[in-house]
């Protein structure tokens, strides 16, 4: 899912008036936007996302074969399983397309 235009200005305000941290506001963009599916994290945004998880604020599920890495809103984990078999099946089908 995306974020919204209006979510993300509200985030970009509270990191400007010095509310909210630069890993706080990736930790609630996360949950905002309910699943985030990940093939590539800077260091520090990775580490900010994994304390959350540790917290549980945040779920998370690890690459499998070509499903993505996943963080996601503990509410909302089947959305996460959702989005990583549509993208599993979108990368087989390019993949076919290729191959066959």
């Amino acid at each position: 899912m995306k974020l919204s235009q209006n979510d993300f200005e509200h985030l970009k305000d509270k990191l400007n008036l010095g509310e909210m941290t630069a890993a706080e506001a990736n930790v609630q963009k996360v949950r905002m936007q309910r699943v985030l599916l990940v093939s590539r994290l800077t260091a520090d945004v990775r580490r900010a996302l994994n304390a959350a998880v540790k917290r549980g604020d945040l779920g998370h599920m690890k690459k499998d074969g070509h499903k993505p890495e996943a963080y996601f809103h503990p509410t909302f984990d089947y959305l996460a399983r959702q989005e990583r078999n549509a993208h599993e099946r979108s990368v087989l089908r390019a993949i076919s397309a290729v191959c066959g």
